[in-house]
């Protein structure tokens, strides 16, 4: 009788290199394509989103919802965390809430009647609601809404109108299908435990500075919705605008010559300052 082969402690080795080589080459792409795939769930919530905005527009002569989420009037489209007795907002930095309380606030703006599911207002890929954010994981850094109305749509802008008008009716609009509605956004909690306000440029003398920043929850690459109902995966190209949207401390928001940042200025509502 033959006496059974084994296999040598060299064979072994090579073996296990072999199978932690192709794990390592694995494992990020399956990362990659689950972030394309979260990605197409995104697109869908911001089909859904720009529609009922639109909508709202139909139904009110025209009139832009408020973007500036700190408000909590009527017609603001979204709100902070509401309480229980559904009167008591809680927005503040580093102030707990329940996750049921962001959602009563979801519930509370003025969208919700025409997008009536909260899970539209949140991106697949947005780990906040789980892990916080680099400032805090308590429950005041749980983010859960993951998008924003661009200011100078019946936002913010609407303070600093020396440079242009501040549409408040889509009559006003130039160029609908580039003006983009939601920004896909991250937002850390620095000044309240939601994504407060609206999506902004920043406008200062040379007009070039990015102040809030998209979310790359999709290789690099954030989902957008424009004012004519379309929604779109729109992909960075620049190293600045990657390594501000992952740290915003660590690299100057004011970026000459950056095309992302040019193309977010050229379609936002409101003109802007230029260098």
């Amino acid at each position: 009788m033959s006496a059974r082969k084994a296999f040598t402690l060299i064979e072994l080795l090579v073996v296990i290199a072999v199978v932690a080589l192709l794990i390592a080459i694995i494992v990020p792409a399956l990362k990659n394509a689950k972030r394309l795939a979260t990605s197409a769930a995104c697109l869908a919530n911001q089909h859904g989103l720009v529609t009922g905005w639109r909508m709202y527009a139909d139904d009110n002569d025209g009139k832009i919802c408020d973007a500036d989420t700190f408000n909590t009037t009527s017609g603001t489209w979204a709100h902070p965390p509401l309480l229980e007795d559904g009167v008591t907002y809680v927005s503040g930095p580093d102030q707990d809430v329940t996750l049921e309380d962001r959602f009563r606030g979801i519930r509370a703006g003025a969208l919700f009647e025409y997008v009536e599911t909260v899970k539209a207002y949140h991106c697949p890929n947005d780990n906040r609601v789980n892990r916080g954010t680099n400032l805090g994981t308590s429950d005041a850094y749980k983010m859960y809404r993951s998008y924003g109305i661009q200011g100078g749509l019946n936002g913010e802008e609407v303070y600093h109108s020396s440079e242009g008008i501040c549409p408040t009716n889509v009559a006003q609009l130039r160029a609908a299908g580039n003006i983009y509605v939601f920004v896909e956004e991250y937002y850390d909690g620095l000044w309240s435990n939601y994504n407060g306000g609206s999506w902004q440029i920043d406008r200062d003398d040379n007009g070039e500075s990015w102040w809030n920043i998209m979310a790359i929850w999709h290789n690099e690459s954030s989902t957008l919705s424009f004012a004519d109902g379309h929604a779109e995966r729109v992909r960075w190209h620049d190293p600045r605008t990657i390594e501000y949207a992952e740290s915003r401390g660590s690299i100057d928001s004011t970026q000459p010559g950056n095309p992302d940042l040019d193309f977010m200025i050229r379609n936002y509502a409101v003109p802007l300052p230029r260098k």
